[in-house]
């Protein structure tokens, strides 16, 4: 009689208190403009939602590299373009903005260390951003505290060379979980082709030798540079019309970029 009565004490006492509350990822502001970072120069290690706010015309991307070995950012600068190559630099992933008025977020998991955030978006010049000084160094401090994930309304995996999508993309605010299950890094870049452009022009536009005029296509957030196994969680705001998702990275010894070699897809958000 004790002994159950004990029992039942104890199933009580656990049911009171319930599974242990698990807060949601810290949210942490960069605005991205030309050509700045303008954020905190420490980020709690763990996972983490980077807010990304764009403070200019022209679209930017914040790649997130984790530098190992006791490098810093001037051995990053002077590897040169065979930086992304070395056995040191590990891509970890991060984000592109969008439009101005939407501000997109990413979510994923930092160990302590030092990390370099650069965008390497090209200028008019076709100099990259970072040459003209979009390129700092953050620290990633501290233990890592359990968070919880977005949950995700689908899943995008970056395979060598395409994208495999759950389910299609709906308008309105979407939460996407991108995997990278490759061997390789891969990117996932999205832009949306600009109201009265049908995508038939677009792609006569793009296939001309001396193309007229801006680019009929606006960037709609992404993903930067994912490690083989590594995942970004997306969260932006989908307005209906057509889209591409594409992936431009190029490894050393490659002689074309991966949507060059068939890494783009177009779809259309209802």
């Amino acid at each position: 009689m004790r002994a159950t009565l004990c029992l039942l004490l104890l199933g009580c006492a656990m049911a009171c208190k319930g599974d242990p509350k698990v807060e949601a990822p810290p949210v942490i502001d960069y605005a991205l403009g030309d050509y700045f970072f303008r954020g905190p120069d420490t980020i709690p290690a763990g996972r983490v939602t980077l807010r990304l706010k764009l403070e200019s015309e022209a679209a930017h991307v914040m790649d997130l590299v984790r530098l190992e070995q006791g490098k810093r950012i001037g051995d990053l600068l002077a590897a040169g373009e065979s930086a992304y190559d070395s056995s040191w630099v590990k891509s970890v992933g991060g984000g592109v903005t969008s439009k101005e008025g939407t501000s997109p977020t990413y979510t994923l998991r930092l160990i302590p260390g030092v990390y370099v955030m650069l965008c390497y978006f090209s200028a008019p010049d076709h100099e990259p951003h970072f040459v003209k000084g979009m390129i700092r160094e953050i620290i990633v401090r501290g233990p890592e505290f359990s968070t919880a994930p977005p949950q995700p309304d689908l899943e995008v995996q970056l395979i060598s060379f395409g994208f495999q999508v759950s389910t299609p993309i709906t308008a309105g605010t979407r939460t996407i979980r991108v995997v990278n299950p490759s061997d390789q890094p891969h990117e996932m870049i999205i832009s949306r082709l600009m109201d009265g452009v049908t995508l038939e022009q677009a792609k006569a536009r793009a296939d001309s030798a001396a193309p007229k005029g801006p680019s009929p296509w606006e960037n709609y957030g992404g993903v930067a540079a994912l490690a083989p196994g590594d995942t970004t969680v997306m969260t932006a705001r989908f307005t209906p019309g057509t889209y591409r998702m594409f992936c431009f990275f190029q490894a050393e010894g490659e002689k074309m970029n991966h949507a060059e070699r068939g890494m783009t897809q177009f779809f259309t958000v209802q």
